[in-house]
């Protein structure tokens, strides 16, 4: 099986003259704002707007789904968050000139965490939001398809991409060198898997280092919440893990408040289930942040 994955290409085009005219004909009293920086994700395109705001825009079909979670839930959930998250002051409609909801969102200023990481303070910043992320989800919150439910009922997938690096390793080498230890990583995964179902909270569920913003190593926001929905702390926990590395995420542990060891195993095997899943991505800095994870967890043998 080719689990190696590479961004999948825009279904629309989304250029300058479109985010003017949309802004034109569905908010005119902000489309004499400058257009600045654009930003093209996975599912998305930002475009910074003035000095305050940003236009997102969703790239592709399968992300026009997820809009519904970032458009109605999260200024549900978020208003009294002690961090900053792109709650939509405005909402924009389908119509003949693009074909999804799209929103005008708070531009959140600072760097992405892949290129300037999170110090220990910011790390700290990092355990307080997530604990107070951490609610327990409504009975209406979304449910993500791929993240909501325990890592136990998500065990196939993670063993196929433990299987595809593994086999693969010759055609795509990590980019530090390391040799994966199929034993040790499902081992690991099977401790994380045990016990009774966990509680469903109010959680990110995608913690890679292009959702978080830091400024000066300090957590200035949190962003790109398509996949939330309720699901296991310990999932964002042990996302958390591969953004941070092992020092910094007991930082990150102390502020949120500590956490049992059920719920500390369950993030471990969690951490191993997300750097697989990043080690298989084959654009940008995914592969390199998953694969540094999994050498941190002793599931990869470092280069000699």
């Amino acid at each position: 099986m080719n689990e190696f994955v590479p961004t999948p290409p825009p279904e629309v085009r989304i250029d300058s003259a479109l985010v003017t005219t949309l802004l034109q004909e569905q908010h005119p009293d902000l489309a004499d704002l400058a257009l600045g920086d654009r930003h093209e994700g996975w599912d998305n395109v930002t475009w910074r707007l003035g000095d305050d705001l940003a236009v997102r825009m969703p790239r592709r079909a399968i992300a026009s789904t997820l809009v519904a979670t970032e458009l109605a839930w999260l200024p549900r959930v978020g208003r009294d968050w002690p961090f900053r998250a792109p709650l939509a002051v405005r909402i924009g409609d389908p119509s003949d000139r693009y074909p999804w909801h799209w929103s005008v969102v708070p531009w959140i200023d600072g760097h992405l965490a892949f290129d300037e990481p999170l110090s220990a303070l910011g790390a700290h910043d990092l355990g307080l939001a997530l604990a107070a992320l951490h609610q327990p989800a409504p009975a209406d919150a979304p449910i993500n398809p791929f993240r909501s439910s325990p890592l136990s009922e998500r065990l196939d997938r993670a063993r196929a991409r433990i299987d595809a690096l593994a086999s693969q390793q010759a055609t795509h080498p990590a980019p530090n060198g390391a040799v994966l230890d199929v034993d040790a990583a499902e081992a690991l995964i099977r401790r994380g898997v045990r016990g009774t179902r966990p509680e469903r909270v109010c959680a990110h569920l995608d913690l890679h280092g292009e959702n978080v913003i830091t400024a000066s190593g300090r957590l200035s926001g949190i962003i790109d919440w398509g996949d939330a929905g309720a699901g296991d702390r310990a999932t964002d926990l042990g996302q958390a893990y591969v953004l941070l590395g092992p020092t910094l995420w007991r930082v990150m542990l102390e502020a949120y408040g500590g956490v049992n060891r059920a719920t500390r195993e369950r993030a471990k095997a969690e951490a191993v289930a997300y750097a697989v899943t990043l080690a298989t991505m084959t654009d940008g800095p995914y592969a390199a942040c998953g694969w540094d994870a999994l050498v941190s967890l002793g599931v990869a043998v470092p280069a000699a």
